[in-house]
């Protein structure tokens, strides 16, 4: 096995298991029946859900509906950079457990980051690169914000 999948792989397993942990503290601090709390919790335990989901690349049914152009963002690193961090903030008010996992998934994010600067080929095979502006998706839209049918028939 060549080091650029072993890599890959050991980002993944990381990554996952990072996932993993950030769930059972949103889950923990979600048992504290106090409403924000439930709230943020259950908040939480969603982005990490499909931040896993995005990371170990299953089940297929949600990453059919993730793989849109809508959500396409979570698939690139700069999108992966901004979940971890709102998440990482999330888990700093959770108590100690809370405040561990956010310092680890900081860490990680920033470990990839830099593992990502020597090794570009790995970093590219675990991120897309973003969307550019020049991708179309074929919907022709007016300055007066009607679509292309719409203005056709008035």
């Amino acid at each position: 096995m060549s080091s650029k999948n072993r890599m890959t792989r050991s980002f993944r397993s990381a990554s996952a298991a990072v996932y993993l942990a950030d769930i059972i503290a949103a889950l923990i601090f979600a048992s504290q029946k106090i409403y924000l709390n439930i709230l943020i919790g259950i908040l939480v335990f969603l982005a990490c859900l499909t931040m896993l989901f995005v990371t170990i690349e299953a089940p297929p049914f949600v990453l059919k509906i993730l793989d849109t152009k809508r959500f396409s963002f979570l698939f690139t690193f700069r999108g992966r950079y901004l979940i971890d961090l709102v998440v990482s903030l999330f888990l700093f008010g959770m108590g100690v457990f809370g405040i561990v996992m956010g310092a680890i998934t900081l860490a990680l994010i920033f470990g990839i980051r830099f593992i990502g600067v020597k090794n570009p080929e790995s970093f590219s095979e675990l991120f897309r690169q973003p969307l550019s502006l020049d991708d179309d998706d074929e919907t022709f839209v007016t300055y007066d914000g009607a679509t292309l049918g719409s203005a056709e028939e008035t």
